[in-house]
C-alpha cells in the first residue's frame, strides 16, 4: 500500500491513483475539502465522502491494471480475480450547508467530468420532460463527447427528496415523477450501458448514438428531506407528546434505510446508495467564513461590482455576524446570504450610476449593524458618503472598528482628542473676538483642520 500508482489516462482525463501521495489519498482530499468557506469541518462529512471517492477511483484503477495483466498473458492471483463493486453517495442536508459545492470540489479535485442533473425534471420514459439518459448525454457533453472520459466521470443529481411516492398516486395513478423517476434509475446506478446520442447539429439533430457504460460513474445524490429528523426521533422515541415541541435537528446523523423508505424513498433504489452522508446547519462562524473567506466569496463580489463604478464598500466586523445571524433565523443557510447583502444594498446600487460627478458623486458605502437591521426586521439599508474624507469623521465620531480605517482608540487617545478639541475651540473664540473679519475665512476652513487632524491621528494610532 505504501507504493505510489501512476496516474491513469482516463480519455484525456488524469486521475491520480496514488496511495500514499498526499494528491491521491482520503487525507489529501479531505484537505482541499477543509478550505475556508465550504463549512463541514467539525463532523464526519470530510472523511466519508473522501474515503468513498478515493476507493472508488482506486478500484477503476484495480479494473485498469487487471486488464492490462491479462492482455499481456500475465497470470493473476486469487486476490486480483475479485471483483470491486461500485459505491454511491447520498447527501443529507438542509438547504445552503453545502452539498453541490461538496460534489463540486471533489470532482475539480479529481480533474474528471461533472454534471449538475436537477431530479425534479426527470420524469419516466413516455412522458413529458426528461428522462434518466440525458442525465449521461449531459455527462458526455461535459466530457466534451469523449466517451472514455465520461464513463470516469462524476453525477451529482439534486433534490432526491422529491422523488418520494405520491399518496395520490395509490388510487390506480402512475407515479411517473416520483416513484416512476427512481425504478429508472436504478439500472444506471447500478451499471449498465446507455444508447445516447452524440454531438448535436445546429438543427438539433443527432449525429448517431454512442454506448455510454455507466459502471464505473459516480452517483452523488443529495436532498433537504424536509421532515425526516421527525420521522428519526420517532423512531427512538425522543418525541415528547405535545404542541410547539422542538424536533432535535441532530437526529437527521443517526438515519438508517427503514427512515428513507418511510419518508418515501423505495429499498431498490436506496439500495443502490449504500453510503449515507448527512450535512449539519452551518453556524454563525461558518457563515462568516463563507461570507469573507473562499475566493469568489459573496461580499468580494459585491466589493468588485462597487469597484467598478470607482466605489468603496466597507462592512463593519458586527454587521457580518449579523447577517450570518439572519441567514440562521431564516433557514436558508449560506444560500441567504446573498439575499440579505442584496436587499441591503440594494438603494445604494440603485443611486450609485447616476451620481457619477461633482458632489452627488457617492464615494463608499458602509454596511453597519444599523444597515442591516434586527433580526426579524429589515434595516435602513447601507449608508452612502459622497464627501472625501466623510467615511473616515463618521467612523470617527461614532467609534466604529472598521479594518483599514479608524480603528477602536484606547482611553488615553480619548483625553488627548478631547484636549485638542478644547484647544481648537478657544482658538477659535480668541480669533472671533481680536481679529472679526478673519473670522469668516478661519470658520471655512476649520472643518477642514478638524478633518485632517482627524487623518493625522489614524497616521499616529
Amino acid at each position: 500500500m505504501g507504493a505510489l500508482f501512476p496516474l491513469l489516462p482516463l480519455g484525456g482525463v488524469r486521475v491520480a491513483a496514488s496511495v500514499s501521495d498526499a494528491q491521491g489519498d482520503p487525507q489529501g482530499l479531505g484537505r482541499v475539502r477543509r478550505r475556508p468557506g465550504q463549512g463541514q469541518e467539525g463532523n464526519l462529512t470530510v472523511q466519508v465522502l473522501s474515503v468513498a471517492v478515493h476507493n472508488h477511483y482506486k478500484r477503476i484503477y484495480n479494473e485498469s491494471s487487471n486488464k492490462c495483466l491479462a492482455r499481456g498473458g500475465v497470470s493473476t492471483s486469487g486476490d486480483e480475480e475479485i471483483e470491486l463493486e461500485k459505491s454511491n453517495i447520498l447527501l443529507i442536508g438542509p438547504t445552503g450547508s453545502g452539498k453541490t459545492l461538496l460534489a463540486k470540489t471533489l470532482a475539480r479535485y479529481v480533474n474528471v467530468p461533472f454534471v449538475i442533473a436537477d431530479a425534479t425534471s426527470i420524469t419516466q420514459a413516455g412522458y413529458s420532460g426528461e428522462d434518466v439518459e440525458s442525465v449521461i448525454y449531459k455527462l458526455l457533453a461535459a466530457a466534451d463527447f469523449n466517451v472514455e472520459a465520461a464513463e470516469h466521470g462524476i453525477v451529482y443529481i439534486d433534490e432526491v427528496d422529491k422523488l418520494t411516492k405520491k399518496d395520490e398516486c395509490h388510487k390506480g395513478r402512475r407515479d411517473v415523477s416520483g416513484e416512476g423517476v427512481q425504478q429508472a434509475l436504478l439500472k444506471i446506478f447500478e451499471g449498465t450501458v446507455i444508447n445516447v446520442p452524440r454531438k448535436r447539429s445546429q438543427d438539433n439533430i443527432p449525429h448517431g448514438y454512442v454506448d455510454v457504460d455507466t459502471r464505473n460513474i459516480l452517483f452523488i445524490c443529495g436532498g433537504a428531506f424536509f421532515g425526516l429528523e421527525k420521522i428519526v426521533s420517532e423512531r427512538h422515541q425522543h418525541c415528547p407528546v405535545g404542541f410547539v415541541i422542538p424536533i432535535c435537528q441532530s437526529s437527521v446523523g443517526n438515519v438508517e434505510n427503514d427512515d428513507l423508505i418511510a419518508y418515501g424513498l423505495i429499498p431498490e433504489f436506496i439500495g443502490r446508495l449504500p453510503i449515507t452522508v448527512a450535512l449539519t446547519n452551518l453556524n454563525e462562524e461558518q457563515l462568516v467564513q463563507v461570507l469573507w473567506e473562499p475566493k469568489n466569496a459573496i461580499a468580494k463580489q459585491y466589493k468588485k461590482l462597487l469597484k467598478m463604478n470607482d466605489v468603496k464598500l466597507h462592512f463593519t466586523d458586527d454587521a457580518s455576524r449579523l447577517i450570518a445571524k439572519k441567514a440562521i433565523v431564516r433557514e436558508t443557510g449560506a444560500r441567504g446570504l446573498r439575499s440579505i447583502i442584496e436587499d441591503i444594498l440594494t438603494e445604494s446600487m440603485f443611486e450609485i450610476p447616476d451620481a457619477r460627478e461633482g458632489k452627488e458623486k457617492v464615494i463608499a458605502v458602509l454596511v453597519d449593524e444599523e444597515s442591516v437591521g434586527p433580526l426579524h426586521h429589515r434595516g435602513c439599508g447601507a449608508k452612502i458618503f459622497r464627501d472625501d474624507g466623510a467615511l473616515e469623521l463618521y467612523i470617527y465620531q461614532n467609534n466604529i472598528n472598521l479594518p483599514g480605517l479608524i480603528q477602536s482608540k484606547p482611553r488615553r487617545s480619548r483625553v488627548f482628542r478631547l484636549c485638542l478639541l478644547v484647544a481648537l475651540s478657544a482658538t477659535k473664540l480668541w480669533i472671533y473676538q481680536t481679529f472679526p473679519w478673519f473670522f469668516l475665512w478661519f470658520s471655512s476652513i476649520y472643518e477642514w483642520i478638524v478633518l485632517s487632524l482627524c487623518k493625522l491621528n489614524i497616521v499616529i494610532q
